[in-house]
């Protein structure tokens, strides 16, 4: 794991949970481990691909990850009741609730399970690139596969940290950072830019600097 520096998963901003651990919070663990799963960079998308060789430890990530993704979902979004998508989040999360919290839910309780599923499938990325990094061929072709990843592949959910900032550094208050970039066929136009530079950070400063551009271009510069 020397490879993996410190940089290599964005720093948190999100306010972390703090005792007692009651519903809020298990709210606020639920945002914190949506940002680390989703959007600290490329490492967990990674280190998803790599677990597929190890199925049941490829089943834990998906299922905690899924559960992280539907929970901040029903606490953050106005869910429509004619969404098939939206209902469907909402029983998984429901479903946790009661298999882990009974009823009325021990939030406490919930709190350890969550905590511990996610301090556990953290685990077994570790051990799974401990494993990968044994023998010098192994670590090699990984390394070279992952800085691969980290600069050709952007999903388009992470143009929306880059869009937020923007829209935050020009102080275009409640702007829908989402719905801007699934308009206009943004994502095929960022993923092309991002193609163009040799290291991750430079293809986000790029990002960065293009978004900002754009938004100037359509609300102005106030500042």
């Amino acid at each position: 794991m020397d490879n993996v520096q410190r940089d290599e998963i964005r720093e948190i901003s999100v306010e972390e949970p703090v005792l007692p651990l009651d519903e809020l919070y298990f709210r606020k663990a639920v945002i914190w481990c949506y940002v680390l799963f989703n959007e600290t960079g490329p490492f967990f998308r990674f280190s998803a691909k790599l677990l597929r060789s190890n199925p049941p430890a490829s089943e834990r990530f998906g299922a905690i990850k899924r559960l992280v993704n539907c929970a901040r979902t029903v606490h953050a979004h106005n869910l429509s009741l004619d969404r098939k998508n939206d209902q469907a989040k909402r029983r998984v999360y429901e479903v946790w609730l009661h298999e882990n919290g009974g009823a009325p839910t021990d939030w406490e309780r919930c709190c350890r399970c969550l905590i511990g599923e996610v301090a556990e499938t953290l685990s077994l990325i570790y051990a799974a690139y401990r494993q990968r990094t044994e023998l010098n061929n192994d670590r090699m072709e990984l390394w070279k596969a992952y800085e691969v990843e980290k600069q050709r592949h952007w999903e388009a959910h992470e143009f929306d940290l880059f869009v937020q900032r923007a829209a935050d550094d020009l102080g275009i208050k409640g702007f829908k950072c989402t719905e801007f970039r699934k308009s206009g066929d943004r994502v095929g136009k960022w993923q092309t830019l991002v193609s163009f530079f040799d290291t991750r950070r430079s293809a986000e400063e790029a990002i960065m600097r293009a978004v900002h551009v754009e938004l100037i271009g359509i609300f102005g510069n106030l500042s």
